[in-house]
């Protein structure tokens, strides 16, 4: 029989839009790898609402995880919540606040009388050590259900999550816990309806497997789960075959990752010209480590003067057919690709919005220029979303795109 599983994350500022919540993805992406899925999860502020969803979920789930409200002022309750919640009397752990005291002097910081909370454990409860910050996590748990209390800040959830929650949950949960494999198919200018038609009976008639779609702007994932590691093999192949080289990456890989790995292997140098992106094609490629290998040069040349002095555009193409046409993409992309000494140069130029369009040239116009050694440049002509934000990444994806493709021979 499988657990039910919730999350609870507690705190003001979540709800106040203050920080992002990253808690969830983070700690259901881990339980996955278990066999576990999050069937709740439900974001309550400080104080009082930590105890009243504490007493919902244990009349539903059999693991609650909780994130925050662990430290050592008044709003932080969980620990009370959840003694409170299993029946359980809080005990004071010396060798806690000795812990703590430790860290204090480590830092040269003065310990007051209000970290002793962070030493209450409810009885019979389970210390999580906690080595990048002073409040432990804690696990309480009655004949019915478990719950593992984490801190609220990622620095020092995830490593205590990693380190101590999840062996302990593989060694009290062992007997039931059972696996399932997934792979997840990353899909570029295809939409998921399409996808769907293309792949799902096809892909259902391997056998019992679960199919799922996620769609975002210009893109989308497809989800493949069973319990059996072939046959999520076996349909992710069908599913390659029938999709094609729209599929850009596997699992959480993201484009610039693959167009690194891509170039790295084929033993290719990268070289960009942006106009509309503002340099975030170029940002893309060198958060990813490595990228030093194969990434040259990048020009931002949002003025049509940078394009004249520094990519050779001629001022008269640009005067006769504007900034934004496949006559300066392709002239911005060879000049990046004779400049550079690159292999493979991409520029892109367009309309952001959300002013600056025309009937002939409307909000979300966009034009690439591939220029590739030893080749003829190639045009991309796009319309995609006007909303500012989103175009600017949407633009910068096939930007990339077409530098991954023309890596790997496309």
């Amino acid at each position: 029989m499988s657990l039910r599983v919730e999350i609870i994350n507690t705190g003001t500022e979540l709800l106040l839009g203050q920080v992002t919540n990253t808690h969830l993805g983070f700690l259901a992406q881990s339980l996955f790898g278990l066999g576990l899925r999050v069937e709740r999860q439900v974001t309550v502020p400080d104080g009082v609402a930590i105890a009243e969803a504490f007493e919902e979920a244990l009349a539903r789930a059999d693991l609650i995880i909780v994130t925050g409200g662990l430290g050592p002022t008044s709003d932080d309750i969980t620990r009370e919540a959840a003694s409170e919640a299993f029946g359980r009397k809080l005990i004071f752990h010396p060798e806690i606040l000795d812990g703590i005291a430790a860290k204090f002097s480590q830092r040269k910081f003065v310990m007051n009388d209000l970290q002793k909370a962070q030493a209450m454990v409810p009885e019979d409860g389970v210390v999580l050590d906690n080595k990048n910050g002073t409040a432990p996590g804690l696990v309480v748990m009655n004949d019915k259900a478990v719950a593992v209390l984490l801190p609220g800040p990622p620095r020092e959830l995830r490593p205590m999550w990693d380190n101590e929650a999840l062996p302990w949950l593989r060694k009290h949960f062992a007997a039931r816990l059972t696996p399932v494999h997934e792979i997840t198919l990353r899909v570029l200018g295809m939409g998921e309806t399409r996808v769907q038609i293309l792949v799902e009976d096809a892909v259902r008639a391997l056998g019992p497997i679960e199919v799922g779609y996620c769609a975002r702007p210009g893109e989308m994932d497809l989800r493949l789960i069973a319990a059996d590691p072939a046959l999520v093999e076996k349909a992710a192949a069908l599913a390659r075959s029938l999709v094609g080289d729209v599929i850009y990456a596997e699992q959480s890989e993201t484009m610039e990752q693959a167009v690194v790995r891509v170039a790295a292997a084929a033993g290719k140098t990268l070289a960009t010209a942006e106009s509309c992106t503002g340099g975030l094609v170029a940002s893309r490629i060198t958060n990813v480590s490595g990228s030093s290998d194969v990434f040259r040069y990048g020009w931002v040349t949002y003025h049509n003067a940078a394009k004249t002095r520094e990519l050779g555009v001629l001022p008269e193409l640009i005067a006769e057919h504007g900034a934004v046409s496949p006559q300066v993409a392709r002239a911005m992309a060879e000049g990046a690709l004779r400049e550079s000494g690159a292999d493979i140069a991409v520029a892109v130029t367009g309309i952001a919005g959300p002013t600056g369009g025309t009937p002939e040239k409307p909000l979300g116009l966009v034009y690439f220029g591939l220029a590739k050694k030893g080749a003829e440049t190639v045009i991309v002509e796009k319309n995609l979303a006007a909303a500012r934000e989103t175009f600017k990444f949407m633009a910068s994806q096939v930007a990339l795109d077409l530098l991954r493709r023309a890596c790997s021979g496309g």
